[in-house]
């Protein structure tokens, strides 16, 4: 019941940070940062499809936002999605991510 509970609290303050940013076109930074967001609380929580969802949504708001791409290749590989990281990696070092860059370099990947 706490976990319902605590979930939908969460759910709230996600909706409620959207509607006070302002909200309003496809391109929106705002809405793109509390789908973030709400994906790295999920992820924390071991949610990870659900944090997925989260990044997607995301990325589809702001699809230059490289954070975005390390977060969910980190969330797609704790769900063994070997290919669905790498290629999200990819994309989170060539958008300039430090982290990606250094792990894909260890890797002997490029980008």
């Amino acid at each position: 019941m706490k976990g319902f509970i605590r979930n939908r609290i969460h759910l709230i303050a996600v909706l409620i940070v959207f509607l006070l940013s302002g909200a309003d076109g496809p391109n929106d930074s705002g809405a793109a940062d509390c789908y973030y967001r709400s994906g790295k609380a999920k992820y924390h929580n071991g949610k990870f499809r659900e944090a997925i969802e989260d990044y997607d949504r995301a990325a589809a708001l702001s699809p230059g936002t490289a954070k975005i791409f390390g977060s969910r290749a980190a969330a797609k590989r704790k769900l063994g999605d070997r290919q669905g990281a790498l290629d999200d990696a990819r994309t989170a070092a060539s958008l300039g991510d430090k982290d990606s860059q250094r792990i894909l370099r260890m890797l002997g990947y490029d980008w």
